[in-house]
């Protein structure tokens, strides 16, 4: 099986992990995608799990995590985030990672990325570390003004500024994560925008055949909502972004019945599909 991204994260960074490994279904698949929770850690795992394994260890570095950075938690943590070049830390309610990698015996990550960023910024980063060393991996410049740092130097490509315009054009209003949804306990989506709204107030319609319903999603940072998914039945359902009672985005999401949910599940067990 890929290992491609680890998310570590403490219980209060539980929202932030799932978010990420949302984001993330759009460059890699979701079996190589695993959230770890330092509730649960185990020196064991390093092995069992093949932890090392994985070419991006992303760490949410939330307070809980400072304060409850045990002996055992430090060694683990060491052992996992022991390649700097392939550690990312997302600071979440916290201004630096310095304080962090004072109480580790490693060099601290050159990527560091914050919960003010937009997921496009995530994907860029995570894209630059896990396909580093295939033949088609394309360095791309990432703006300082985004906050992410990187010790290297990163290359620009020539057309990006030529063809930022046209490539806007043809980046969707609104995308929702994620694209399929169970009938059975569908739990959160997360709508991202591609532009801030600035209203009093936000509307999410859910449009079927038979069904039609309203309700009011939750803000997650400047251009990204969330909301627990509305019950509907197997099919398809348009998403319609309303604000001031105006209409502002679109997009299709697809329930999808339990039966598919454990199809999805054998087809990934089998590695002859």
């Amino acid at each position: 099986n890929a290992k491609d991204i680890m998310i570590i994260y403490e219980e209060d960074a539980k929202e932030w992990a799932v978010y990420l490994r949302e984001v993330f279904f759009h460059v890699v698949k979701r079996e190589a995608i695993l959230l770890y929770c330092l509730d649960s850690f185990s020196l064991q795992h390093l092995e069992l799990l093949s932890l090392n394994s994985y070419k991006c260890k992303l760490l949410i570095l939330s307070s809980d995590l400072l304060k409850d950075l045990t002996s055992k938690k430090r060694q683990f943590l060491e052992e996992v985030l022991d390649s700097p070049e392939s550690v990312v830390t997302l600071l979440c309610g916290m201004k630096s990672s310095s304080q962090l990698y004072k109480l580790l015996n490693i060099s601290g990550s050159p990527w560091e990325i914050s919960t003010e960023q937009e997921p496009e910024d995530y994907i860029s980063i995570i894209k630059q570390i896990i396909f580093r060393d295939s033949e088609d991996y394309l360095e791309v410049n990432v703006p300082a003004d985004i906050g992410v740092m990187h010790s290297g130097e990163i290359s620009q490509r020539k057309d990006e500024e030529d063809s930022s315009e046209t490539s806007r054009s043809t980046i969707p209003l609104a995308v929702v994560l994620p694209a399929e949804i169970p009938c059975e306990n569908p739990g959160e989506i997360f709508i991202l925008l591609r532009d801030e709204v600035i209203a009093e107030t936000v509307e999410v319609e859910f449009t079927s055949n038979n069904m039609h319903i309203r309700a009011q999603p939750a803000l997650w940072n400047k251009k990204v909502w969330y909301m627990k998914a509305l019950d509907f039945p197997a099919g398809s359902v348009n998403i319609s972004v309303y604000c001031d009672g105006i209409i502002k985005a679109t997009a299709e999401i697809k329930y999808y019945a339990p039966a598919k949910a454990m199809e999805d599940t054998h087809r990934a067990a089998d590695p002859g599909e």
